[in-house]
């Protein structure tokens, strides 16, 4: 059966719809956003809000008091702590001796000189000219990491102290026996986070 609409089912289906814009108008006015001229409300702003009725307006003021509360979720680091560890990304060789100087967790540090130097004693993240000034470095401040673990450059009294070197010879991080010194210093006072980690 085929329908035929009636012009009771027109009208009927027209107030519905003539019900819903108006729910709509009066909800949307009413719990909308509250702003000012000056951006969002504030907690403690009085605003004017605007409530439309058919065939007449009328303004409220109100004080604004805030009810929602913002959570933010940080977004997870990449923690090798806890992950499992790629071996290709590792660097085997030193695992013994990290385990000797301390540093421990041996697969986080070995994780930690795969990922600094490659492996590299002598790895440096800066360039020289010729006549001995620093051209480049990867640190924003200006500071240079040396040796297997890079150690910066700003741990000039630590380095000269385990080391026992001369205050402001940093060159010696290139040896690994006082680059192991130096992180293992790092890691007791302050963890992994010397390393972003």
């Amino acid at each position: 059966m085929l329908y035929s609409p009636t012009k009771e089912n027109v009208l009927f289906r027209h107030w519905v719809s003539s019900i819903v814009i108006f729910i709509g108008t009066i909800t949307t006015t009413t719990i909308g956003q509250f702003g000012t001229s000056d951006g969002p409300a504030k907690v403690g702003d009085v605003i004017e809000v605007e409530t439309v009725y058919p065939l007449k307006y009328t303004y409220d003021q109100r004080l604004v008091e805030l009810t929602t509360t913002t959570t933010t979720t940080e977004p997870k680091k990449n923690d090798h702590t806890t992950n499992v560890i790629n071996e290709t990304e590792t660097c085997p060789q030193y695992e013994d001796l990290f385990r000797q100087y301390g540093l421990k967790p041996v697969k986080v540090f070995s994780y930690i000189a795969w990922r600094e130097s490659r492996c590299r004693l002598n790895a440096v993240n800066a360039k020289w000219d010729n006549q001995g000034n620093v051209t480049w470095t990867l640190n924003k401040n200006g500071s240079i990491d040396r040796g297997l673990l890079q150690i910066n450059s700003s741990w000039k009294t630590v380095t000269a102290n385990v080391c026992g070197s001369e205050f402001g010879n940093m060159e010696v991080l290139y040896d690994l026996d006082c680059n192991l010194k130096v992180a293992k210093y790092l890691l007791d006072n302050g963890g992994l986070g010397h390393w972003g980690m």
